[in-house]
């Protein structure tokens, strides 16, 4: 397969949101002014980049990110509900140093057994898997990898997906990113044919978990 035709993926972490500062959990909530001038900052550093569509998830966090990013493009932003963050359940708006502690014995076992068992585990009712998480969301972009071939696609994403992207794609295991999170507005450049997936370059990523 000729590279060339690979469509090149920037999947980009959203700038701060109002329950990142809160430290609350999978809560859908707009961009802090620090968010936004995050968004704003990264607009900027990608303003010399010729993206052909810019794409994000639903919740709010997200979006607000790419379509200050898509302003500087002068593009629409289409968002997809199978880019969406993981789907938290009975955990989404709890406190996160809170939730942490209450399951600290799964999160323990989380590093302790292998990855293949670990992607089934649910954590709390309604809580999406590794396994089902990246079943949607692989499909998604292989679709958008064939319907832009050669192009460049701009993806407005989140930190659990992007993470569990890379351990998917054996870019690191579970264990490599243990305690580690990407900082708001870090990114994954990706290129595929809609088979094959190659990670390009990885950009933020070695902060403690938020």
């Amino acid at each position: 397969m000729d590279k060339n035709n690979y469509c090149t993926i920037y999947i980009v972490r959203h700038g701060q949101s109002v329950a990142n500062a809160e430290g609350k959990y999978g809560m859908d909530s707009d961009l802090t002014e620090k968010g936004r001038e995050q968004a704003t900052e990264l607009a900027s550093k990608f303003k010399d980049i010729h993206f052909d569509a810019i794409l994000s998830s639903p919740l709010k966090r997200a979006h607000e990110t790419a379509q200050i990013i898509a302003r500087e493009h002068d593009l629409a932003v289409s968002t997809r509900e199978a880019l969406r963050e993981r789907k938290e359940g009975m955990l989404e708006g709890r406190m996160y140093e809170e939730m942490r502690e209450e399951l600290k014995d799964l999160y323990d076992m989380r590093y302790s057994v292998p990855y293949e068992q670990w992607k089934t585990v649910q954590l709390a009712e309604g809580y999406e898997t590794d396994e089902e998480l990246m079943g949607r969301f692989i499909t998604e972009i292989r679709e958008i990898a064939i319907a832009y071939p050669g192009k460049t696609v701009l993806i407005g994403s989140h930190v659990g997906l992007m993470k569990t992207l890379l351990i998917h794609l054996g870019h690191g295991t579970h264990n490599t990113y243990k305690g580690q999170a990407f900082k708001n507005t870090g990114y994954i450049v990706l290129k595929s044919d809609g088979i094959y997936f190659e990670v390009d370059k990885v950009v933020g990523l070695n902060l403690k978990e938020l």
